[in-house]
């Protein structure tokens, strides 16, 4: 069989998903595939067997559907079959949540019996309906799944398939040469690999690290190879690529004499340019994609100091992540021979130590530790020891699951305990347990308390919402974003349970990984009931989200954890909200619903310890209301201003955000276009007006017109409301502070609004915004804030000034420091940095066939 690699490429500013049609060929066949920004690639395999394609003249066609303007590219290339049959295996188990096999791995253990033509021709009809019935864009073979170099990862190509190694690195250099740099290279990273012979895994080392660099915009880098003295010379591609004017730079080193690893590896840092290091063995294979988290958490977590991958075996399976240090001084690598895409290790965490197999740090932090103490020369426990001495300097140590690097142990050093440099292993376990006995004895005893142990926390916190938060599409979903940021910093082990949907989406669900919080998901549990049952005891407090998910599992944690405290984050007062719509529309909830929605917040405020509510407001609400026993907190949305520098007369028309799973909002812009639009044309200024939220009822989109513009979903938000002069809310019913009153005075966007959306937030009418209550004041409001640069830069100043002293991070950590301490709950202080640039919420596909198992309201 021939086959082809057919890849898609959209360009990155295309921010929706869009439809292409793909002739395939020298065939009469088409696929319909997707692709966007956030998968801006698509990947197709074809048997081009029989088919008049020649890999050299292959031009298939190409058509977008959803935009005839767009330009995409498309490669071509010939693949091997096993290629193939990984990637065909990959695309229907691994993005297919509706297969019956959880795991590519898994279908390939019941195929690896048959001959490779008999598996490819078992997969081919399947694979032919996932590509007519696929929606989501299709992902090409894992890297981790391509290991033809690596002993029982897969079978190796025909020899003539990949010619020598050597050839292969010096293509690929050779390729990187003609890459573009970024747009933003950021500070050059250099990666230090000691080696001592055995050049042909120095080589399959390099090999990866450069196919990575070739398929991955990065920063420049500087490979630099320690030869510790070997006894063979090494090959002569290295020096010719030492020789070669690149963009990145590789360096051959050799020491004037055998130094042993230790300290090759610190001649090695001390001879590199790059502000951040990277030390790596040369047994190591890195995967795809494997730098930028790393880069990412130093960027996001201010204090940390040294930060290391997931490692992996040859075989896929995990071979640690993160390390523990019990307090005899002896070492385990968690989650030793565990599933590397469970839960439990798929989240940052901050540990004891990582492993020296690669590690990156900066130069100035690697300066000021000494880097690799001399004493545990020449190997073992220099790795734990620096951890150690980075964190002796205030900076914290993190493993970030989201990069993954394959180190084949004891290739490079052995595994006998009793020769080589594996001897050195328990006498360096002295030396570090008597230079750091003071340390080790608030370390928890060997083998004891090993989930405390994995990750050092102040405490673990158990969410319950109904779905994965999506903060680009409701701001309940904001919020909820904005508070596990602040746990996190105060210290706190989150895990999340989406109680409704257990799906993973990797949108929304690594994000939240990236930032430290455990996301709980099928196929890892497929019963959220038997969950708590076990585990909800072990947690040192529980917080419930919105009323349906308290009344779904009151009764259970009661039950199955007494004495753990429950916390109620309910968004809003629901019975209140539908009590003012019912006001306005009696047939739209009736007076039973409202009665049971009354009931079921009463029971919760009664059986849980606290209730957070997000104004004082609506804690006086609640408190008339509910008549509750619990303790009710105020704990107000953080917001982070991110207010444009465009003025005032480079500014037009009026927008409108929210989404529109949420009743009140289709009756604000009904109310805003059916009574207030015609009364500004009687005054003669009706600017026009930009409806913007996810699913835009059909309803809505009849109401479009000249001066109406329905926008739906909006992924970059904040290059729209840069152009718009105003926002206006005109909420004629509803409950909570409303998010999108908090974004407009984020964005510097001054506001007309009514007082339902201004409650809670202590708005007053011509200070921080106009608020108006009927259609006739609510057009007299626009007209005047929209005409006058004075007026309109006085509502926007005062309006950001009075944000940040309510809504600001300080205040709301101090405000969630007092709501644990109600509790009894601990809190790290002062808490953790959290830079804002760091953590803009998680942005997903967009379109409603992707979305469409989420039912949060806008």
């Amino acid at each position: 069989m021939a086959w082809l690699e057919l890849t898609l490429r959209v360009p990155s500013s295309s921010a929706i998903s869009h439809l292409f049609r793909l002739s395939l060929p020298g065939t009469s066949e088409s696929v319909l595939i997707r692709a966007s920004n956030h998968w801006p690639t698509s990947t197709v395999y074809f048997d081009a067997d029989g088919s008049s394609a020649e890999p050299a003249g292959v031009a298939p066609g190409l058509t977008c559907l959803s935009d005839p303007e767009l330009t995409a590219s498309l490669e071509c290339r010939s693949i091997s079959p096993m290629r193939a049959y990984l990637g065909i295996s990959r695309q229907l188990c691994a993005d297919d949540p509706a297969t019956l096999y959880t795991s590519p791995a898994e279908l390939r253990g019941d195929l690896e019996h048959l001959p490779l033509p008999e598996r490819l021709a078992l997969l081919q009809p399947i694979y032919a309906r996932h590509l007519r019935e696929r929606q989501a864009p299709l992902a090409s073979a894992d890297w981790l799944e391509l290991k033809p170099l690596l002993e029982s990862a897969t079978e190796p190509p025909a020899p003539e398939a990949l010619g020598p190694l050597e050839r292969q690195v010096q293509q690929l250099w050779r390729q990187l040469a003609t890459c573009p740099a970024p747009s933003e290279p950021g500070e050059r990273v250099s990666i230090v690999i000691p080696s001592y012979g055995n050049w042909q895994q120095t080589l399959q080392c390099l090999w990866s690290l450069l196919l990575d660099a070739a398929t991955a915009s990065g920063p420049a880098l500087e490979l630099i190879l320690m030869d510790d003295c070997s006894p063979e010379p090494p090959p002569e591609v290295f020096q010719a690529l030492e020789a070669e004017p690149h963009r990145h730079q590789l360096r051959l080193l050799r020491n004037a004499s055998n130094l042993g690893y230790l300290r090759s590896c610190n001649a090695g840092a001390a001879r590199a340019s790059g502000a951040w290091i990277v030390l790596l063995n040369n047994d190591t294979l890195v995967c795809s994609g494997w730098l930028p988290p790393l880069l990412a958490t130093f960027r996001r977590f201010p204090a940390a100091g040294l930060v290391g991958p997931q490692l992996l075996y040859p075989n896929g399976r995990l071979q640690e992540a993160g390390g523990i240090v019990w307090a005899d001084g002896s070492a385990w690598n968690y989650g030793r021979d565990g599933e590397r895409n469970d839960p439990a290790y798929r989240f940052l965490r901050e540990v004891d130590y990582i492993s020296g197999a690669c590690l990156m740090i900066s130069r100035a932090v690697l300066e000021r530790s000494g880097g690799f103490d001399p004493r545990y020369a020449p190997a073992y426990y220099e790795d734990t020891d620096l951890a150690m001495q980075v964190r002796a300097l205030g900076l914290r140590v993190y493993v970030q699951p989201l990069s993954q690097v394959i180190h084949c142990e004891g290739a490079s050093s052995g595994r006998d305990p009793q020769s080589g440099v594996k001897r050195y292993q328990l006498r360096n376990q002295q030396l570090f347990r008597g230079k750091w006995s003071s340390v080790l004895e608030q370390h928890q005893a060997n083998a004891t308390k090993v989930l405390q142990a994995s990750n050092r926390c102040v405490g673990r916190i158990l969410i319950l919402e109904v779905t994965l938060p999506t903060p680009d599409q409701d701001a309940g979903s904001l919020y909820i974003h904005n508070l596990m940021v602040d746990l996190r910093a105060l210290g706190y082990h989150l895990t999340y349970v989406p109680v409704d949907n257990l799906l993973d989406r990797p949108d929304y669900g690594d994000p939240l990984r990236a930032m430290g919080v455990e996301v709980i998901h099928h196929p890892w549990i497929s019963n959220v009931e038997a969950y708590l049952q076990e585990q909800a005891a072990s947690f040192d407090a529980v917080l419930l989200c919105r009323p349906q998910v308290a009344e779904r599992c009151l009764d259970l944690l009661r039950e199955a954890a007494p004495y753990v405290p429950l916390l109620y984050y309910s968004h809003d007062l629901h019975g209140l909200r539908m009590e003012r719509q019912r006001q306005l529309a009696p047939d739209q909830v009736s007076e039973l619903e409202l009665q049971r929605m009354d009931a079921l917040e009463r029971r919760i405020l009664h059986a849980v310890d606290v209730a957070v509510l997000l104004s004082e407001a609506e804690r006086q609400a609640a408190e008339e209301r509910l008549q509750p026993s619990c303790v009710l907190a105020v704990l107000p949305p953080r917001v982070s201003a991110t207010r444009s520098t465009v003025p005032f007369a480079e500014r037009s028309d009026v927008v409108f955000v929210g989404g529109f799973g949420h009743p009140p909002n289709l009756d604000a812009v009904r109310f805003y276009i059916e009574a207030v639009m015609p009364r500004l044309r009687e005054r003669g200024c009706c600017p026009r007006l930009h409806v913007v939220g996810s699913k835009p009822p059909p309803e809505l989109l009849t109401l479009e017109g000249e001066d109406v513009v329905v926008h739906g979903y909006v992924a970059d938000l904040e290059a729209l409301l840069s152009r718009m002069r105003l926002a206006v809310l005109p909420l004629r019913y509803g409950a909570g502070v409303k998010g999108k009153v908090l974004l407009a005075m984020a964005c510097g966007l001054p506001m007309v609004l009514t007082p339902v959306a201004a409650e809670g937030l202590g708005l007053r009418d011509g200070v921080q915004a106009r608020i108006a209550a009927d259609a006739e004041a609510f057009a007299a409001a626009v007209q005047h804030s929209y005409q006058h640069d004075d007026i309109w830069q006085g509502l926007a100043d005062a309006a950001q000034t009075h944000l940040e002293r309510g809504w600001g991070q300080v205040a709301c950590q101090e405000s969630l420091r007092e709501l644990l301490q109600q509790v009894h709950l601990p809190a790290r202080s002062p808490a953790d940095p959290t830079p804002e640039d760091g953590w803009a919420p998680a942005t997903g596909a967009g379109e409603e066939e992707l979305l469409a198992f989420y039912t949060l309201p806008g």
